[in-house]
């Protein structure tokens, strides 16, 4: 039996001419098999391209929504940066104030009175500052999409908050560290050393003759006796605003100490200080002497608050 073979003829009308191409049943079979195996491998291929798109359109989003968390991230950094460093802030400034606090308490008690005027209480020194903030609220924190959004917006509310907190309690403490620092001021400006030591010959408030109008009057100040020379000191900081003779008083030495507290000095030998010059408290400004309307001598001592004379003995330990 002939083989059976098949024949195609491809025939040209521009050339007048035919090609004749014989193919065995086995080269059909194999011709076939092959373009199915062409087509196979081509939907594989295909398909391959379809999930790689997807997946890479996937990929994309998930980058994206990478760096818009990251930058989420970067954000609650800084403001937890900037937090801590408002904490610290408020750490070192609490030290400050205790600080001081201890320093006003040592000067109350080395003072005999104090002078200074219990002023009101803000509602912001008597409020308390709360010091925990939930960063979480209540049940297990989701990690899925949905509650992302959700917890992202109560964190950006608790660190509002806790900012918030630390600003009132920053300005609290800046308050409280002023009006202890006026307190230290006005302490530190309070005539509390005596200027020489001696018995009070005339005390504040006494009767005298004054020789200039032969009248008698109060005393405005208080007489230390002490021997010619003896050194006198200042019982504060403060500044000389005069320095110079008088009538009454002879060879005088005021001094003003701030917060309407001043002190004069009369009857001196000589002065060690000239007018403008800043004293501190214990430094020597001048001698005992007998100038002026003086029976002996002595020196002659007056504080004055708002250029009021008052009795020394309040300010003297």
């Amino acid at each position: 039996m002939a083989k059976k073979s098949y024949t195609v003829l491809i025939i040209s009308q521009k050339a007048a001419q035919a090609k004749k191409f014989i193919f065995s049943p086995l080269t059909l079979k194999i011709a076939a098999v092959v373009l199915a195996i062409v087509f196979v491998v081509s939907g594989f291929i295909i398909y391959d391209y379809v999930v790689y798109k997807r997946q890479l359109g996937e990929l994309q989003e998930l980058r994206a929504e990478t760096l818009f968390q990251q930058k989420e991230i970067r954000s609650f950094l800084d403001k937890i940066t900037l937090l801590e460093e408002q904490l610290t802030k408020l750490n070192a400034m609490e030290k400050e104030m205790e600080r001081e606090l201890k320093e006003v308490n040592e000067l109350k008690k080395t003072k005999k009175s104090s002078p200074v005027v219990p002023r009101k209480k803000t509602s912001s020194e008597t409020t308390e500052v709360r010091h925990e903030t939930a960063f979480f609220r209540d049940g297990q924190v989701s990690i899925l999409e949905r509650e992302r959004s959700r917890l992202v917006s109560l964190l950006y509310q608790d660190l509002l908050q806790l900012r918030k907190e630390a600003f009132h309690r920053e300005q609290n403490l800046k308050e409280i560290s002023e009006f202890l620092q006026a307190q230290k001021a006005i302490l530190l400006s309070t005539p509390s050393l005596w200027p020489v030591f001696g018995p009070v010959t005339s005390g504040y408030g006494e009767t005298r003759l004054s020789s200039p109008s032969g009248e008698m009057r109060p005393h405005k100040g208080v007489d230390i006796s002490v021997p010619p020379g003896t050194p006198i000191v200042a019982p504060a900081d403060g500044v000389v605003t005069f320095c110079g003779q008088e009538s009454e008083y002879g060879l005088l030495i005021c001094i003003d100490h701030g917060h309407g507290f001043c002190t004069a000095y009369g009857h001196l030998k000589e002065p060690l200080v000239q007018t403008g010059e800043q004293v501190k408290a214990g430094q020597v400004i001048g001698t005992v002497g007998t100038s002026g309307n003086s029976t002996g001598p002595h020196l002659h001592y007056e504080v004055r608050i708002q250029g009021n004379q008052v009795n020394p003995f309040r300010y003297l330990n």
